[in-house]
C-alpha cells in the first residue's frame, strides 16, 4: 500500500481508508512522518471525521498498533449491534460501508442502489453476492421501488455532527423516501466518526470541490448504531 494509491481512492468507505492509512503507518518509524502521512490523507479526504481521530491519536504518541486495536474492538461492536437488526429481513442501502456489509450478510437480502458517479453500491453487492447472500442492484433513480421492497434502511456514516451526519450523496434522498413510506432508517458508525462542530466548516468547504458528500438531518434518523 502507497500514499498515491490512497489518496487517489474515491470508491472505498471510510473504514477501509483508515485500514489502508493504518498499513502505511506501519511501514512508517518516525512519528513526523507518519503525522504527514495523516494529515496528506485528511486534506484529501476531508469529509471522513475519523481520519482527523487517527491524525489526534498519532500526534499524541499513540501506537500505530494500539490505534489499530482499538478500531477492531469498535467496528466489531458496531458489526454486532446491527447484526441484531437487520437478521432475517430486507434491507435498503446506498453506497459502501465495511462495517455495514459485515453486518448485511445476516439479512435476508438485500437491496442496494448504485451509487454514482463512483457505482460503490455494485462493489458492495459483489462483495454479498460472494458469500452467498441475495443482494440486488437498482439505479438511484429507482430509490421509491428500493424502500418499498424493503423491511429496513441501513447506511453508513463518513461523520456525525451535532445535528447531521455526513454520507455519500444520494443518502439525503433515501432517508426522506424512508420517512415517506415509514420505513426505519439506521446509520451506523463507531465513535471514532464523532466530530465537532467546527468540522462541519471543512467539510462544506469540500462538498464545492467534490460533490460527493452530503449532510442529513439526524431527525430524519431512527437510531445511530454504535459501539
Amino acid at each position: 500500500m502507497d500514499l498515491e494509491t490512497i489518496l487517489k481512492d474515491r470508491s472505498s468507505g471510510q473504514s477501509k481508508i483508515i485500514r489502508m492509512t493504518i498499513e502505511l503507518l506501519k511501514k512508517t518509524k518516525k512519528k513526523s512522518e507518519r503525522i504527514e502521512i495523516c494529515k496528506k490523507v485528511y486534506s484529501v479526504h476531508k469529509a471522513m471525521a475519523g481520519l482527523k481521530w487517527l491524525l489526534k491519536q498519532i500526534e499524541e504518541g499513540k501506537a500505530v498498533s494500539e490505534i489499530e486495536a482499538k478500531i477492531d474492538e469498535m467496528d466489531e461492536r458496531c458489526v454486532k449491534n446491527l447484526e441484531k437488526i437487520v437478521e432475517g429481513k430486507v434491507v435498503a442501502t446506498i453506497s459502501r460501508s465495511h462495517i455495514v456489509e459485515k453486518a448485511l450478510l445476516k439479512a435476508k437480502h438485500v437491496i442496494v442502489l448504485e451509487s454514482t458517479p463512483g457505482r460503490e453500491g455494485l462493489e458492495m453487492a459483489r462483495f454479498l453476492r460472494g458469500r452467498g447472500l441475495l443482494a440486488t442492484t437498482f439505479p438511484d433513480s429507482a430509490i421509491s421501488y428500493a424502500v418499498r421492497a424493503c423491511d429496513v434502511v441501513v447506511v453508513g456514516a463518513d461523520a456525525v455532527l451535532e445535528d447531521a451526519f455526513i454520507n455519500k450523496t444520494g443518502t439525503l434522498p433515501l432517508a426522506l423516501t424512508a420517512k415517506h413510506f415509514s420505513k426505519e432508517f439506521y446509520v451506523t458508525c463507531p465513535s471514532y466518526k464523532f466530530a465537532e462542530v467546527e468540522f462541519k466548516e471543512a467539510v462544506e468547504l469540500s462538498f464545492s470541490e467534490e460533490m460527493l458528500f452530503e449532510l442529513i438531518p439526524k431527525n430524519l434518523v431512527t437510531k445511530f448504531v454504535t459501539e
